[in-house]
């Protein structure tokens, strides 16, 4: 006795087929992250690497498994596949250019894992936007943007872009601090409290002569300091300039140390002067008739 109709076999040997490449992806996809966590925390350079790797060989045997279980399922479809790609040429090119643009990012995202211009984690500046390297897939890679926006790209516009990586190799920045003081404040005593200030900031990272304040120009209102630092890190330097900065002025206030603003003299021709003089006199006169009156 047929429990299954015989119409109905095909449909259910896919169904059972897919479920079963499901689970087989899923054990597979469990067992290389549990393999690739290892590796990782002992070589935690190559994450991109094994992340990438891991997502091409479980879309792979997603799409063999699939096909294989059509196939299986429906032998029909065999020759109509075949006959779609002897028939339809002038189809199979439009797909093709389609699909182009595809083939690109994914090779370019091989290209990123392997020679790894930037890695999963790294602080970025990508067309002036201040990121982090969020995740690199097949075809994209995600940047968080530092106001918490994902900048979606294509793994392909990196192969023509540039890309300021502030993490590879060494991920410590020079922290420059522009602070302009009036010609005639205490330079020396300027420079005392900037480096003081530098010197026992938290995030401040011991390197040769840092930190140490140079006289950089001679402007209009005053002279133009530059202190310069260092940090761990961008994200560091970001917070740590904005603090100093703060510091500064509130030390350079209670050293009478002052921080000029722009200042305008004016100077009349000497008509203007004339006339304001003949003024000042005529008004100097009219007041003193004004005194005489009892």
């Amino acid at each position: 006795m047929q429990i299954i109709p015989e119409n109905l076999q095909p449909l259910i040997i896919f169904i059972i087929g897919i479920a079963f490449t499901f689970l087989i992806t899923r054990i597979i996809h469990n067992f290389l992250t549990r393999h690739t966590h290892k590796r990782i925390l002992e070589e935690p350079k190559l994450k991109t690497t094994y992340q990438f790797i891991e997502r091409v060989v479980i879309a792979t045997i997603f799409l063999v498994g699939v096909t294989s279980i059509t196939f299986t399922a429906f032998p029909e479809t065999r020759g109509f596949v075949a006959s779609i790609f002897v028939a339809a040429g002038f189809a199979s090119i439009v797909i093709g250019l389609a699909a182009q643009s595809t083939l690109s990012n994914l090779i370019s995202g091989a290209l990123i894992a392997f020679a790894q211009p930037f890695r999963i984690g790294d602080t970025v500046m990508f067309r002036k936007e201040f990121c982090s390297v969020e995740d690199i897939k097949l075809t994209y890679t995600t940047l968080r943007a530092w106001d918490n926006r994902r900048l979606m790209i294509p793994n392909s516009i990196f192969q023509n872009e540039v890309v300021t990586n502030y993490t590879k190799i060494d991920p410590t920045k020079l922290v420059p601090i522009q602070v302009q003081i009036s010609y005639e404040s205490n330079l020396e005593k300027a420079s005392e409290i900037m480096i003081g200030i530098a010197k026992n900031h938290p995030y401040f990272l011991p390197a040769g002569d840092l930190p140490k304040v140079h006289l950089m120009e001679f402007a209009a209102s005053g002279v133009n300091l530059r202190l310069l630092t260092r940090a761990k890190d961008q994200d560091t330097a970001f917070e740590m300039s904005k603090e100093i900065l703060r510091l500064i002025k509130k030390e350079f206030e209670t050293n009478s140390i002052e921080i000029p603003y722009p200042r305008m003299h004016f100077i009349p021709d000497k008509k203007l002067e004339e006339r304001m003089d003949r003024l000042a006199n005529n008004l100097g006169a009219h007041s003193e008739k004004l005194s005489r009156i009892p």
